[in-house]
């Protein structure tokens, strides 16, 4: 049976151990990390925790809905065993009544087959750490090459380690200052999810720097054999001397010939996407969700705001 349950009735244990033993565990739904990025978290989960499936809700004008929060790519159903397109939609029509709308996004193994809703293709890029560095390297783009050793020959330096507030100010002052969706209390929340990253060990971070200056910073997080790129920054003058592809390089060549995955945090946007495949990244597609269940009168206001 399908129930669903309040945070506080949550038994985390119960929660990560069906995680971890799914056929896609992802860093994005076990507890601790949901902990940080969703305050209030609930659920959808199948008798013992057989099969689980996050949801993260927020209510205005006292309407109840879905989302996907901030630093999470998408949630979906994990299971111990097979899951199918029938029990995925069983699911959602578990979903309780009182959340009248919904936005969020399942991951890239979500065998979809709903009656109700809007559907659209979302893609991340993910690169194959397992061959050797010289072997990976073949298929980066002749532009990455020459970055790459633009950025040597301009004498950036490579630290590892940098504190994740140094980092997070590093994004907040570059390309943050572009992007009005984040709130200080988003920027605190990502702070927070680097350093219990780092508590738990999961955490690895990159520095560039040109001389004294800071040029360019990154944080990876891993779980399950994968590392997912979560945020950078850069300055424009370390845009110019190629400091993130000496970043990336760097970072794929300390941990290629493993058997690991780089994430690399993913887009849609076609020339974000292009410079992750200048490293020989592969395109996964994932789907976003959208159900509308509001009254006919609050849609048609929403309508009008468009």
């Amino acid at each position: 049976m399908i129930k669903f349950v309040e945070y506080k009735n949550i038994n985390k244990k119960k929660w990560d151990d069906c995680i971890s033993n799914s056929s896609n565990p992802s860093i994005f739904v076990y507890s601790w990390y949901l902990d940080v990025v969703c305050k209030d978290w609930s659920a959808l989960i199948l008798d013992d925790y057989e099969a689980v499936f996050p949801l993260a809700s927020k209510s205005k004008y006292k309407i109840n809905y879905l989302v996907q929060p901030f630093f999470t790519r998408y949630f979906g159903l994990y299971s111990k065993s097979k899951t199918s397109a029938k029990i995925l939609a069983e699911f959602f029509d578990a979903i309780p009544s009182k959340f009248k709308f919904s936005e969020f996004c399942l991951h890239e193994k979500s065998d979809v087959k709903l009656k109700q809703g809007e559907f659209s293709d979302k893609k991340f890029q993910v690169l194959d750490l397992s061959s050797k560095y010289e072997s990976i390297q073949k298929d980066f783009s002749d532009n990455t090459k020459r970055n790459v050793k633009k950025a040597i020959k301009a004498g950036l330096k490579i630290r590892p380690d940098i504190s994740p507030d140094k980092i997070v100010h590093l994004f907040r002052t570059t390309k943050g200052k572009d992007l009005e969706v984040f709130s200080s209390e988003d920027y605190k929340t990502l702070i927070k999810l680097m350093d219990t990253c780092n508590d738990l060990k999961k955490g690895q971070s990159i520095a560039i720097y040109d001389g004294d200056k800071l040029c360019a910073a990154a944080f990876f997080m891993f779980s399950n054999n994968r590392f997912t790129f979560l945020k950078s920054g850069v300055t424009d003058d370390g845009k110019a001397k190629g400091a993130m592809h000496l970043l990336f390089d760097y970072f794929i060549k300390e941990n290629s010939g493993k058997r690991y995955q780089l994430d690399f945090g993913g887009s849609s946007v076609e020339n974000v996407a292009r410079f992750y495949k200048n490293f020989g990244a592969k395109d996964c597609v994932y789907l976003q969700v959208k159900q509308n269940n509001l009254p006919n009168l609050v849609k048609w206001v929403k309508s009008l705001k468009k």
